[in-house]
């Protein structure tokens, strides 16, 4: 219907997942250069997963129609099945002839074995790929461990992908798996678009059905972005919804209304409208109003004493304090409780900028208004410290708005921020430089990285709450907070953790989050003299302003010795880890000392 009232080419938010539509954000790009690398190699497992409906079936269909050559896939969709359907069903995908009859498990793996040591000798490579990884029965997925031991003496012979939800993540973590876990090879989350994705891959859909001008306001899109989280199938379903409301209203724009009205409609949410007042309960609304009142004279009247109207004739005119009021009506309100043990907050650290990594020229981030001047922002004041008799402080009650946690943030990067826009914070630090890496992990994780970190508690009422990690020792962490900052045991700190947790990062000169072999510019000469600075990294030869092999070959290297991916591609972890290995002066820190050598491989 309503593709064309707008001049579309056919409905732009389906949420079949169609390839003309395809839309890789940044993130999207980085997974699907972990699938292409690991199509690539021999052997392993490559692990995938995301939320439901953030693009991991998009991811897979992108890779399959940019399959390397000599790559032969066996695709399994349905794997709720068991350890012998799912040895059937791979040979199947294989298309390998098995025998008539009762198929044992020995007789499936034998004709598979003799499948790939077939593929090997001719030069292919098969790939297994899993979707819906997280619904495998704990026995498919030992038995997928088991075909990785079908190997000759240098190579595996079978490459698997696990493509799923985060449960899996979590299923792979126990113990009885973790033989599994740990031959994973690569690994990539996920994370749902953030508000100017989300503006970008509803404008990209509606371009790719043939409308070039703004259908949604940008108030609408926030809007979206704020029911759907994120999630393009969810997105796709409002922005269907909207359109078609616009429609029957014979509007030429989707505004923030209709999609709240298109949310309602989706959710099945009640109208948030008042229900009607009947006489009756009108009547009884005035006689307790008229109780109340009454009741209220009557105890001023008997409060009020000759001195106390007095004390408060004197107040209105301006001759006595407010505290001497109130403490001559409750003596008590004058007392003023301990206050608790908190640090006071360190004053804002250096600029990245103040030591550029390269002669490249940088611009200078622009003004932004609600920025307080460094040289004269005043000093946060010091809060006094705790007594040894006093309660501890409960570490959920230093929680903060992401908001608010991030401008907390912002003062370790030497930025103090009276006020961060609506929408995602990291939107909004770009600007200066900055960009924001979501994890997931463990506190070890956290120290790797050694950069502070918003941490997001365990949802209990479905609010986002974070602290500000701005220090981690072994025993303690340090917690910042807009007037001071707290100390508080790791294991304690842990148990309300979520697990979820934020970095801020120096972006490279041109803003760019990933920068891969092939590349050209002056990013590529900024990365070069980055890895030539690594302890142990010879000067590299070549063209300092293309991403050639001896570049690639250097930063896999750097990239194994870590413990990261070494798939050769630049993105923030490798980043992150570059800027630690070098020692690069400016970034704030969780630990000063912490040895530059550290590595994903050894984290407990």
């Amino acid at each position: 219907m309503y593709p064309k009232y707008f001049g579309l080419k056919e409905p732009s938010f389906s949420i079949a997942p169609d390839p003309h539509y395809l839309f890789l954000s940044d993130q999207h790009r980085e997974a699907l250069a972990h699938l292409l690398y690991g199509a690539n190699e021999s052997g392993g497992f490559v692990l995938l997963t995301g939320e439901v409906g953030t693009g991991k079936t998009t991811v897979c269909r992108a890779f399959l129609e940019q399959l390397p050559e000599g790559v032969d896939v066996a695709l399994v969709l349905n794997p709720v099945q068991s350890p012998n359907e799912l040895l059937t069903n791979i040979c199947e995908e294989f298309r390998i002839e098995l025998p008539h009859g009762r198929r044992s498990n020995k007789v499936l793996i034998d004709a598979l074995n003799g499948f790939l040591l077939h593929a090997y000798a001719n030069g292919r490579r098969p790939l297994l790929i899993i979707d819906e990884a997280q619904n495998l029965p704990r026995q498919a997925l030992e038995q997928i461990r088991l075909l990785t031991n079908l190997e000759t003496t240098k190579h595996k012979l079978l490459q698997i992908f696990l493509i799923g939800q985060p449960e899996l993540r979590r299923l792979l973590e126990t113990q009885s798996l973790r033989q599994l876990d740990q031959r994973i090879t690569a690994r990539f989350h996920l994370t749902p678009l953030d508000l100017e994705e989300t503006g970008d891959y509803i404008r990209h859909r509606l371009a790719v059905a043939g409308v070039d001008r703004p259908l949604f306001t940008a108030r609408a899109i926030r809007r979206i972005h704020e029911y759907s989280g994120g999630i393009p199938r969810v997105i796709n379903i409002l922005c269907d919804r909207a359109l078609l409301g616009a429609c029957v209203t014979r509007g030429s724009q989707v505004d923030p209304d209709i999609v709240a009205t298109a949310a309602r409609e989706v959710r099945g949410e009640a109208l948030e409208a008042m229900p009607p007042r009947s006489p009756g309960r009108l009547v009884l609304i005035a006689v307790a109003s008229f109780l109340v009142a009454t009741l209220v004279g009557l105890l001023a009247q008997t409060l009020l004493t000759p001195e106390r109207r007095a004390l408060l004739a004197g107040w209105w005119s301006g001759e006595t304090a407010f505290m001497s009021l109130v403490g001559a009506v409750v003596p008590s309100a004058t007392s003023v409780a301990e206050p608790v043990r908190i640090e006071a907050s360190p004053e804002p650290g250096t600029r990245l900028t103040d030591a550029p990594v390269s002669e490249s020229p940088v611009v200078a981030a622009p003004e932004v208004p609600g920025v307080a001047d460094s040289a004269t922002a005043p000093e946060t004041p010091a809060v006094p410290e705790q007594s040894a008799d006093e309660a501890p402080v409960s570490i959920t009650s230093l929680a903060l708005s992401e908001s608010e946690a991030m401008r907390v943030l912002l003062r370790r990067w030497g930025l103090d921020l009276k006020t961060i826009g609506a929408g995602d914070p990291c939107a909004h630090i770009r600007p200066f430089g900055l960009g924001c890496e979501s994890e997931q992990g463990r506190l070890s994780h956290v120290r790797f990285f050694n950069l502070p970190a918003l941490l997001r508690l365990a949802d209990r009422d479905g609010t986002a709450r974070y602290l500000v990690l701005s220090e981690l020792d072994v025993t303690e962490a340090t917690l910042d907070r807009p007037d001071g900052r707290t100390r508080v045991p790791v294991a304690e700190l842990e148990s309300v953790w979520s697990g979820d947790y934020r970095l801020v990062w120096q972006l490279p000169p041109g803003g760019s989050t990933l920068i891969r072999p092939g590349a050209v510019g002056e990013e590529v000469r900024w990365l070069r003299d980055l890895v030539s600075r690594v302890p142990g990294l010879a000067s590299l030869p070549g063209p300092a302003d293309r991403y050639d092999v001896t570049l690639e070959s250097a930063l896999r290297a750097f990239q194994a010795s870590k413990g990261l991916t070494a798939d050769g591609v630049a993105g923030p972890r490798t980043f992150i880890a570059l800027y630690q290995a070098i020692g690069l002066e400016g970034i704030p820190r969780l630990d000063e000392t912490l040895a530059t050598t550290a590595s994903m491989e050894v984290l407990p």
